[in-house]
């Protein structure tokens, strides 16, 4: 709290030479002796705490001060009891706790939450095939003069295609040779070809030894 005591001092003085008003209205519109006692200690309630979070301040007083009328034109004479008086006495309490729980709602600290940001999508441009480098061979001759020497780039080879590949797969498997090998001369993969061989193994001594055209077409 803030230490200016004058500010203070005479704040607690205009809400007790308030709350005299407030009683006396809230006495004349029906409430007992001691329930009127909580209309000013509403308004007053309000008033501070509007002061402290520096919100509904002129709210605040402008209530106090339309009460505070209210009841000293009644004591005078000059304004009788009537329906809407009495209802606007009666919402004095249900507004004042609409507002103190508007206005702390913001007194409660607020979590340390870093703003999350949209990932951004960096479009990545297609690089071009790199062709590879062939190797230049440096020959040097009986006069000191460097000769360049291109070597050819290895040939892929070229895939057999269904009938071709069976018969090279199954003359492999019969010449013993190695999965490997017989990939290589059947241009087909290594795990195919063991699936091949696995079943020529199976049908071994069966008759007659023969391939399915359609399983050298992977």
């Amino acid at each position: 709290m803030n230490r200016d005591y004058l500010k203070w001092a005479a704040l607690a003085f205009a809400l007790v030479a308030t709350a005299s008003a407030e009683y006396e209205l809230a006495r004349a519109v029906g409430y007992n002796q001691w329930v009127a006692a909580a209309v000013p200690g509403a308004l007053d309630v309000w008033t501070v705490r509007a002061m402290r979070q520096h919100r509904d301040v002129l709210a605040a007083v402008l209530a106090m001060i339309v009460v505070n009328a209210l009841s000293h034109l009644v004591t005078a004479g000059l304004l009788e009891v009537s329906v809407p008086l009495v209802v606007g006495v009666s919402a004095i309490a249900p507004l004042v706790l609409y507002r103190l729980h508007a206005i702390t709602g913001t007194d409660e600290p607020k979590a340390d939450t870093e703003p999350v940001q949209a990932p951004v999508q960096v479009d990545t441009p297609e690089l071009a095939p790199v062709e590879p480098v062939r190797p230049k061979l440096h020959v040097i001759c009986g006069g000191q003069q460097p000769f360049t020497l291109d070597v050819p780039a290895r040939p892929e080879p070229v895939r057999l295609d269904a009938e071709e590949a069976k018969a090279a797969i199954l003359q492999a498997w019969k010449d013993g040779l190695s999965l490997a090998e017989a990939a290589q001369v059947s241009t087909r993969s290594r795990s195919y070809v063991q699936q091949v061989y696995a079943r020529l193994d199976s049908e071994r001594g069966s008759t007659p030894l023969a391939l399915v055209k359609d399983e050298v077409s992977a």
